[in-house]
């Protein structure tokens, strides 16, 4: 086949490639998922309940000390649990029913949605008292299920309730819109860090594409088909994070491009363990630790070298480690740039892992290694 066409089939590709890559992050909508985030935070979590609980009790301490005594029982300890037990329903019938009505409350507006919210918490604050009324009347405590008190004391609870629920709802939705707003800071510079990376890996492909046209037209056609193939498989990945058998594929697709350029002078040797399914890493982890040390150690050595290659996990964390010949007489790009790839990957990692992770470099000996390690199981953002 002529190299046009193998250009064609190349473009070919991508273009089935990026249309797969919108099918499924755009499926109906049109636009990315998830880029409204939920107005409402998630009230099943224990940390939600548990906050709930303690607020719930320190406001019983609150109004066990405002009362008159007598007012329930005749000590201190039976008011409290009596306004502790009764607290605690409210409280917990409320953030029960925002657990179960969120996923509706956040189809809405903002705004209706919130007030939706907090009249469903007066509605349950008052369903809650009426229960209590019924229940102190069938078990005999009150005499009829409408006493005098009946109407004071629906005004105090919803009239507690009002200030008590819409100052916790405040609370919530901010805690909620700060964890939110971080963690969109948190994905925005991941992206913007892999947007460094995936473009430069792409302008290095085509570079040894064209370095190989007019030298070697047989190759140049091996390398766009090598280039199509990694490229979809680049387009497929709309993860941040991929398993490591995916990630060890993309390398040696990128591997394969490279040694059609340098021919016989880049050789490398793979170790690679068993690793569970679990076992992910970002995206391009291991491509420019292998770009870096093409650049860095085999192109500038006219015999070029053998990269050693190890990924093996230890103590539930992936570790990799590549080693690569370093020239004896190095030229002052080299020694002004040692590998801007290998700060990029740690900025990457630590807006994955944050302190879990490390990445560090050594040279002895004549060798240059870097040496990675990642938890296995990854923080997706």
């Amino acid at each position: 086949m002529e190299l046009a066409a193998k250009t064609r089939l190349l473009f070919d590709r991508l273009r089935g490639g990026v249309r797969d890559a919108e099918q499924r992050l755009w499926p109906t909508t049109g636009a990315p998922p998830g880029e409204k985030a939920d107005f409402l935070p998630n009230f099943c979590t224990g940390e939600v309940v548990f906050n709930v609980v303690v607020v719930a009790e320190m406001l019983a301490i609150v109004i066990n000390l405002v009362i008159p005594r007598n007012f329930l029982s005749p000590t201190v300890l039976q008011d409290l649990l009596l306004i502790s037990i009764f607290i605690q329903w409210v409280a917990l019938a409320g953030t029960a029913v925002l657990c179960y009505t969120r996923k509706y409350l956040n189809r809405l507006p903002n705004l209706r949605a919130l007030g939706a919210a907090y009249l469903l918490l007066l509605l349950t604050t008052f369903v809650v008292s009426e229960c209590v009324v019924w229940l102190l009347w069938a078990l005999g405590r009150l005499s009829t299920a409408r006493p005098a008190w009946y109407a004071d004391f629906h005004i105090l609870n919803l009239t507690i309730s009002a200030i008590i629920n819409g100052l916790l709802l405040r609370l919530f939705l901010a805690k909620h819109e700060l964890q939110s707003r971080t963690l969109s800071e948190a994905r925005a510079k991941l992206q913007a860090l892999q947007s460094r990376i995936r473009p430069h890996f792409v302008f290095n492909s085509m570079n040894i594409i064209a370095s190989l046209t007019r030298s070697a037209p047989e190759k140049a056609e091996a390398a766009i088909e090598d280039m199509a193939d990694l490229f979809r498989m680049m387009l497929s990945q709309d993860e941040m994070l991929v398993p490591v058998k995916n990630e060890i594929d993309v390398a040696k697709k990128y591997l394969a491009l490279e040694g059609l350029r340098l021919d016989n002078r880049l050789t490398v040797n793979w170790d690679t363990g068993t690793f569970p399914r679990k076992a992910v890493m970002p995206v391009l982890t291991l491509q420019p630790l292998l770009e870096n040390a093409i650049r860095h150690g085999i192109e500038e050595l006219p015999a070029g070298g053998t990269i050693d290659t190890r990924l093996w996990e230890e103590n539930d964390q992936i570790h990799i480690q590549v080693t690569n010949p370093l020239p004896k007489t190095r030229s002052k790009q080299m020694k002004s740039n040692p590998g801007q790839s290998l700060d990029n990957i740690r900025q990457r990692f630590q807006s994955h892992y944050g302190e879990q992770a490390s990445l560090s470099s050594r040279e002895e000996n004549g060798l240059f290694t870097v040496t990675v390690i990642l938890p296995i199981r990854g923080d997706n953002l």
